[in-house]
This record gives structure tokens, sequence and C-alpha cells, in this order.
């Protein structure tokens, strides 16, 4: 831990007020270490950490957990509840890095250590090309039935419904919820699915523009389910996002999210249009495709009873963001077998 008796900034870090990053990306850390020394202040403060507000309006997730919850977030090694009143941070407090300190000199001074044991990369592509059909089919059913499950359907989850016309040979019998929202949902998904399939971009930027920032949550549930979606299309190589890219139409798309939608919803639809993506989504990835090579097809039936922690755990994010970023998900994997 760090010990600094009385420092150049006169104050007392003390390893008691102190804690370390122990998890962050590897932009993040970047951005951080090369930034000037005031970096922004306290936002909303949770039980197990706080929003750190930049200069320029951008926030940063500090948070204690296991993994990184956000592209732009930052897992520290001390914060719960006891933690936070024993530093006695309040919201407004500010922060300052000095040198590989992030240091907050209000009240009681303490110090986050900017010299992480671990650094994620979380710009990842998992499948150089996409994945054949057989594993795809396993993939979808393997996440419809743990969000059937145990995810919540006040969202654009209800989308789902899509599958049972695709795909009825997979789904359950069983009704997917439709909610408000998902009603609300539900056209301008299926245009977006048929732009994908169809290669169509002009198509495809109309249809998310009209999801951008619909639903209910603090992150709105359609942003939820665009970033699920763009999380496919990134990470197992479409040749559709490959095409955005190259047909300029990525700056357009993070335009909208910027005038379209809150600040932190505005800021994973733009990472994610990087190809950056939470720690946690990729952990679902990886589940996944571990148990397609541990398994054969005619085992999917009982997978997400007998491998669910980290869906299980995803699906818990939020109230129903964890549920209609895997429905993105889902519904991009159907857009891999269209493309296949």
């Amino acid at each position: 831990m760090i010990s600094m008796a009385q420092g150049s900034s006169g104050f007392d870090l003390s390893p008691s007020g102190s804690a370390r990053i122990i998890r962050i990306g590897k932009r993040l850390y970047r951005e951080l270490s090369s930034c000037p020394e005031f970096l922004g202040s306290v936002g909303q403060i949770y039980r197990t950490g706080f929003d750190l507000v930049l200069q320029d309006g951008r926030i940063i997730h500090v948070r204690g957990g296991a993994w990184l919850q956000s592209p732009f977030g930052a897992v520290i090694d001390q914060p719960g509840t006891q933690w936070i009143e024993a530093v006695s941070l309040r919201e407004g407090d500010t922060f300052y890095r000095e040198g590989n300190l992030l240091v907050c000199k209000t009240r009681i001074a303490f110090s986050i250590c900017l010299d992480p044991l671990h650094i994620v990369d979380l710009k990842r592509t998992l499948y150089s090309s996409p994945p054949s059909d057989e594993t795809v089919q396993f993939w979808i059913q393997v996440l419809t039935e743990s969000i059937e499950r145990w995810g919540r359907f006040d969202g654009v989850a209800g989308t789902l419904v899509l599958l049972r016309t695709e795909l009825p040979h997979l789904c359950s019998k069983r009704l997917v919820p439709l909610s408000l929202w998902s009603r609300h949902a539900l056209p301008r998904v299926k245009q977006l699915l048929q732009a994908v399939t169809e290669d169509d971009g002009d198509r495809f930027e109309e249809a998310w523009g009209s999801l951008v920032g619909i639903g209910p949550g603090l992150t709105p549930a359609g942003d939820d389910f665009l970033v699920g979606f763009l999380a496919v299309l990134t990470c197992f190589s479409s040749p559709f996002y490959k095409r955005l890219k190259s047909d300029n139409r990525i700056e357009a798309l993070k335009e909208k999210a910027r005038h379209k939608t809150v600040t932190i919803a505005s800021q994973f639809l733009t990472s994610a249009l990087d190809g950056v993506f939470s720690e946690i989504l990729y952990l679902i990835f990886t589940s996944l495709i571990t148990q397609r090579k541990n398994r054969g097809y005619a085992h999917s039936m009982c997978s997400a009873k007998e491998n669910p922690m980290a869906i299980k755990c995803f699906l818990n994010w939020g109230h129903s963001s964890g549920t209609d970023t895997l429905a993105g998900v889902v519904l991009g994997f159907l857009c891999l077998l269209s493309a296949n």
C-alpha cells in the first residue's frame, strides 16, 4: 500500500486511506497517466465505489469488484461502504494527479495508486472470421435459455420474439414477455437486422438512430441492446462492421450517440463503435467459446443450467441492462447466421 507522510501537497496520505487500482483498461490507464494535474470531481457515490466526472463531462467508473463493468472504469482494492465512509468521500470532492497517484485533497486526504497490477486490453477480436453456423446456433440457444431463466424484460429484450420466426427449432416454446418498450423497439430492431443482412449502410444508420436513447434505465435499454449487438459484429469479424469502418460511417453513428442519449450511455456506445467493451462481456464470450469446445452440439439443451455463472452475473447488471445487452448479443449472432 501507499504510505506518504507529509508530501509536497501538505496532505497526510495514510495507508488506511489509500487504495490501489488492480484492474484498468489499457486506454484509460494511458489517458489517466498522461492527463494534466486536475482530473475532475466526484459525481454519484455508490455502495461499492463512485463516479469521477472529468473536466469535459465524461465519466470514469471507480468501483470495487472482480471485473470491469465498463470500458471507462477502474477496479480498486478498497471501495465499499466502510472505505467510502472512512475517507469521508463526498459528492463534489476534487481529484488531482500527482505522479502515479490520484489524490483527493478535500476533508480527509487519501490517494489511489495509478500503478495497476493488471492492465486489461478491452479491444479484442475473438474470431478472425465468423464462426460456423452450428457454433452460432449453439451460442444462441445457450443465451436464450439463460435469458428466459434469469432475465428481466422491462426493457427491449422482448425483441427476442424474432427468434420464434427465424429459428423456431432452437427456441423455447415459452413466450418471451413483450414490454411496452420492446413493442416500441421491435420494428426498429427488425430494420437493424435487415440492414445488416442486406448490407445496407444507410438503413443501418437510420435504424441505429431510431434505437439510440429509447427505453428505461440509467443507460436506456435501446443503447444497452446496441452495445451487445455491436460486440458480436466487432469481436467475431462481421464483414458488415468492417464495411461500416471502410465507408467512414463510424463517426456519423457516434454523433447520433452523442446527441440522442445520456452521457454514460453515449460513452458506452462510442466505445463500442471503437470495438471496446466491458471486461465482463468478454467473459460471456469466453464462457460460450469454452462450452462449445468442451461439448458437442447435442448437449446444448442442458448447457444453460450447467455453466451459468458468467451469464447469470451479467444478467444481474443494472435492472434490465444485462438482459437488454445480451438480447443484442443474441440478435447479433442471428445476423452472423444470415451472413454465412
